[in-house]
């Protein structure tokens, strides 16, 4: 397989900050040609190195969203995150290493339906040896953007979703590089409106589209990381680690952890460099939970299939 090269890393990192951004506008942005643009981008998706989505973000705003993380029984380990992601309050699901070996992210309409899950769906469960379980009450940041202030009790910054934001959400996730003509074609709405919802949805930080690079590959090291902390060094460590660039996701929680987050890097030196100069040092940490993730088995409404 050809090695990426330094082009294919720039491409990468603008596609994980803002996936639809044309090829021309990515052009101007680092610097290389459209057509090479083009082609690159076909090529990183074709082989399988990255996968373009569209993802609800900030939904701690208006569902009641929960963090899972379980330690199952090795044998059943494949056969329960398989099952966890056929779930519909499943909207993120990884297999770990470490303490826990599956991590979730789950949304509930009502504390009722989160508590029909774990009686229902999650205790049930054979071959699950511990839960953990975080009710997480403020979004700090998703990939590059910053979402501090912005609360689940926060009334103004809730947007109504109708059917038709529902169902381009819905055609973004599995296909986020669709153009305005063809997912007009495909839900029978005008292009002009497809248009105008998608700034909307964008504006708003309803949805963002993104690049994920599949782990498989080798180019990315992904970690969840919980955090306890001193509450009167919550927020300072949470702004901190959200201005940081290899922390893509920060979320504030109640349990026996105050703080989720998800960070990349590129190699297990990179990795070990954030731990040893950048996060061991922060005053005001008591205890950590650090879990490297091995695969990806669910990401928003898309299942991820195994061998791709």
């Amino acid at each position: 397989m050809k090695q990426l090269d330094s082009i294919d890393k720039k491409i990468m990192v603008a596609l994980e900050s803002d996936a639809h951004l044309s090829s021309l506008e990515m052009s101007r942005q680092i610097g290389i040609c459209a057509p090479t643009i083009r082609r690159r981008v076909n090529w990183l998706m074709h082989n399988g190195t990255i996968r373009i989505q569209a993802m609800q973000i900030n939904r701690v705003r208006t569902l009641l969203t929960v963090s899972i993380q379980l330690k199952v029984e090795n044998i059943a380990v494949v056969r329960t995150a398989d099952l966890l992601a056929t779930r519909p309050e499943i909207g993120f699901l990884v297999l770990t290493a470490g303490y826990f070996n599956i991590c979730c992210l789950a949304y509930f309409e009502t504390t009722e339906a989160y508590s029909r899950f774990l009686n229902t769906v999650l205790y049930p469960l054979k071959n699950v040896l511990e839960t953990e379980t975080l009710i997480c009450t403020e979004d700090r940041k998703y990939s590059h953007k910053k979402l501090q202030g912005i609360s689940h009790t926060d009334d103004r910054a809730r947007k109504a979703l109708d059917h038709i934001d529902m169902k381009i959400m819905e055609a973004l996730e599995k296909d986020a590089r669709q153009n305005s003509t063809t997912l007009a074609k495909n839900l029978n709405i005008s292009a002009a409106t497809i248009r105008r919802r998608i700034k909307d949805l964008l504006s708003n930080n309803i949805i963002h589209i993104q690049a994920f690079p599949n782990l498989r590959m080798g180019n990315t090291i992904a970690s969840l990381i919980g955090l306890k902390v001193d509450s009167s060094a919550l927020i300072r460590i949470a702004d901190h680690l959200a201005g940081m660039h290899e922390v893509r996701q920060v979320l504030l929680c109640t349990g026996n952890y105050d703080m989720a987050i998800w960070a990349w890097f590129e190699s297990i030196e990179a990795f070990s460099e954030f731990l040893n100069n950048v996060l061991n040092p922060l005053d005001g940490i008591q205890k950590k939970l650090i879990l490297i993730q091995t695969e990806i088995k669910k990401m928003g409404s898309h299942i991820v299939n195994p061998a791709s």
